[in-house]
């Protein structure tokens, strides 16, 4: 078997961008993994915690309104009932509101539960990549050294001489 190796300091510049790249990559998949915990903690809990504010502050917005409108029901302007539509009107909003706010609660733990299953899907997809990272690279890093050390050693000693 022969080599054909033309300029060592090839050998040297790919270690060199190698290390390079195992940086830049660690530094990606660290981003990434703050990223996703950033998402899960929104989705998990400010998310919730905003929605059951709303939800309260919903049925708050219902008392009212509905004190609103049985307040303008029983009032009797020169002999006629008042026609309570504005009353009406915030009370129905109102009671809209509060089944958004319902659905969105829905829509939340429905979002947790696949940002779980996702999140899970994630960091076994990175486990290879780390395993890559930790563990074979490395390893080619240490055989680009000694590939290049020999081949230095190797080109420090004169050729042997023709005709012995």
């Amino acid at each position: 078997m022969t080599a054909n190796v033309r300029d060592i300091d090839a050998i040297r510049e790919f270690r060199a961008a190698l290390i390079e790249f195992i940086e830049e990559t660690t530094g990606a998949l660290e981003v990434m993994t703050m990223e996703m915990q950033r998402v899960k903690a929104w989705i998990e809990q400010e998310q919730p915690q905003y929605w059951t504010i709303q939800t309260r502050k919903a049925f708050d917005k219902i008392a009212e309104t509905r004190v609103a409108l049985n307040r303008c029901q029983m009032r009797t302007v020169a002999g006629q009932r008042s026609s309570c539509i504005e009353e009406k009107q915030a009370f129905a909003a109102a009671k809209r509101r509060l089944q958004h706010c319902h659905d969105q609660v829905e829509v939340v733990k429905r979002w947790g539960m696949k940002l779980r299953h996702e999140a899970d899907e994630f960091r076994g997809r990175l486990a290879g990549v780390r395993r890559m990272l930790e563990t074979d690279l490395p390893r080619a890093l240490a055989l680009l050294e000694k590939t290049a050390s020999v081949l230095e050693a190797y080109a420090e000693i004169p050729p042997p001489e023709s005709g012995s």
